[in-house]
């Protein structure tokens, strides 16, 4: 298991109540990697939710171009999660790293017999995706203005 304290403060299940972290945890494992090592890769059919627990990972396109950096806290695969299909882009890490995995068929039966967890989990993943979507298209303005 993992420390409940560091789950509560994830945000993916930002305003969970401690009962549901406590289930969460539960299914929860925790993966070394080490520096390099890919975490996921694009195509992959997984669609576990995943959590940087230590260290830094950095995301690429299919060809190496940088996406971004993601630190303690941040979340991989809830894209391959909401919509079923496989991941879109590449993951490895920046040093020693450990990564929480939330395995898909162990959340997605907590969020089937816990409506209320499943709403939580379901805003928490759609903000997020919302804010990369604006980091994106921020990213893509700056490209367009510096032409």
């Amino acid at each position: 298991m993992i420390d409940s304290t560091f789950l509560s403060t994830i945000y993916l299940l930002r305003g969970a109540t401690q009962g549901d972290i406590d289930a969460v945890n539960i299914i929860c494992e925790a993966i070394e990697f080490k520096a390099g090592q890919p975490i996921v890769t694009e195509q992959d059919k997984s669609r576990d939710i995943m959590v940087l627990g230590a260290g830094r990972a950095r995301v690429e396109t299919r060809g190496g171009d940088l996406i971004g950096e993601l630190k303690v806290g941040d979340m991989i695969g809830e894209i391959a999660f909401l919509d079923g299909k496989e991941r879109t882009a590449n993951v490895s890490a920046i040093g020693d790293s450990t990564i929480f995995v939330i395995p898909e068929k162990g959340l997605r039966e907590l969020m089937r017999t816990n409506p209320k967890l499943e709403v939580t989990v379901l805003r928490n993943a759609t903000l997020a995706l919302c804010q990369r979507l604006r980091d994106a298209n921020r990213q893509v303005e700056s490209l367009l203005v510096s032409r």
